[in-house]
């Protein structure tokens, strides 16, 4: 802009001001940067399902958070949290879906979940077909069973997920209430001939059949990696359900888990513990079903050498083989809230026992008192303020562990 004579006023307040605006700059301070400050929160809490059935044994309605005392190893805890689930109470809704699996059968980061709160009085169901301990034929009874649930069992408020383990572990579904989805996903799987595999032999003691082979390779190793790969993938989808926390139960479709002594031991603790964290119960389910072990062996089986199909100890160890296949399943059941389905054709009491255990029930949320991360087991003990009921719960968990204690055998 071109000053002009016409003006002359205009132009000296123009340069007073820019004077005073430069003065003024250099008398102030120059302003330092504020510092940034992080605060960091870990609480740690923990839930407890609890179910109260009277005599008849329907479900106790109507109680508060004062009726209840919950103590850990004998230690009186303050609930911080309470809270009802009531499924059977859920109307009739159109399809949902939710993606809460999408990472646990690949690495990366976990998927954004939705509010804890979308999942009230919900049940969410996953089906886990262990493939790689299972015969085509227990692929397909397995399958069947699943279909009659989708068919006639399946209730308003179940979201159901479908997950197998062949080679690697594969989410085929996510949580759904589409039927029509289910069945195509699980008929996918019946369609799966051959994808079933048994462990080998691991010996050549008395009573195992000798097939005419130069020697019985000692697949040990082997079978020490794939029970290790199968509680793996349990633990991993643990760990990608832990931030809901409703309860979630989870059927395990299998022929067996056999564990080798200790080796196996941490596996099966480290996915009990993450199992428990996360509120979710393990229902294992046998689909060798009702066997009948025959002296002689099974009709597939060579003939036995020997004195062991008279003495008694071809039938032993047949039994012996049986309960170790069968010990692991009970402990994955019994210690993750759940139940262990064991020498039964009746494939649909799995479904019926998860329907009844997470019809109603009480959530119960505390901090513990005891601070120590030294990863010890703490019993829980859950008491009512009245004696004409029993109480279903969790008997406790595995306390975390830090570094220090972590590096003790």
């Amino acid at each position: 802009m071109a000053l002009t004579k016409a003006n002359p006023g205009w132009m000296r307040q123009a340069l007073a001001l820019a004077l005073g605006l430069a003065l003024a700059g250099a008398s102030l301070p120059a302003q330092q940067p504020q510092p940034q400050y992080t605060i960091r929160a870990n609480a740690e809490l923990v839930l407890v399902n609890v179910t109260v059935r009277d005599k008849k044994g329907e479900f106790v309605r109507g109680l508060s958070q004062s009726d209840f005392t919950v103590l850990e190893d004998g230690k009186q805890q303050k609930l911080l949290s309470f809270d009802v689930e009531n499924p059977d109470a859920v109307p009739e809704a159109g399809l949902q879906q939710a993606t809460l699996l999408g990472s646990a059968s690949a690495p990366g980061p976990a998927p954004v979940a939705a509010s804890t709160v979308a999942f009230k009085d919900r049940r969410l169901v996953i089906l886990f077909f262990d493939l790689s301990s299972m015969q085509p034929e227990e692929i397909e009874r397995a399958v069947k069973a699943a279909g009659n649930y989708v068919d006639a069992q399946m209730a308003p408020a179940d979201l159901v997920a479908v997950v197998s383990l062949g080679s690697s572990l594969k989410v085929d579904l996510d949580f759904t209430s589409d039927r029509a989805a289910l069945k195509k996903a699980l008929a996918a799987h019946g369609l799966s001939g051959g994808q079933g595999y048994e462990a080998g032999s691991t010996g050549t003691t008395e009573g195992t059949p000798d097939t005419g082979q130069a020697f019985t390779p000692d697949e040990t190793e082997y079978n020490i990696f794939n029970t290790d790969r199968r509680l793996e993938a349990l633990r991993s989808l643990a760990a990608t359900l832990a931030h809901i926390d409703q309860k979630k139960s989870l059927i395990y479709f299998s022929s067996g888990m056999e564990r080798t002594g200790v080796e196996n031991q941490s596996e099966l603790r480290a996915t009990i513990n993450a199992a428990v964290r996360a509120n979710l119960a393990i229902y294992t389910m046998d689909l060798r079903g009702l066997e009948a072990l025959v002296p002689g062996g099974a009709a597939q089986q060579a003939s036995l050498r020997g004195t062991a199909a008279y003495s008694g100890r071809a039938t032993l160890s047949q039994l012996s083989s049986n309960f170790s296949s069968q010990e692991t399943l009970v402990t994955l059941a019994g210690d993750t809230g759940g139940r262990a389905f064991l020498d039964t054709n009746d494939f649909s009491r799995v479904f019926r026992q998860v329907q009844a255990d997470t019809g109603t029930y009480y959530v119960l949320g505390y901090r513990s008192t005891n601070p120590a991360r030294d990863g010890r087991y703490r019993r829980i003990t859950v008491r009512l303020n009245r004696q004409d009921a029993k109480l279903e719960f969790r008997r406790g968990y595995y306390a975390p562990s830090d570094f220090q204690h972590s590096s003790r055998a």
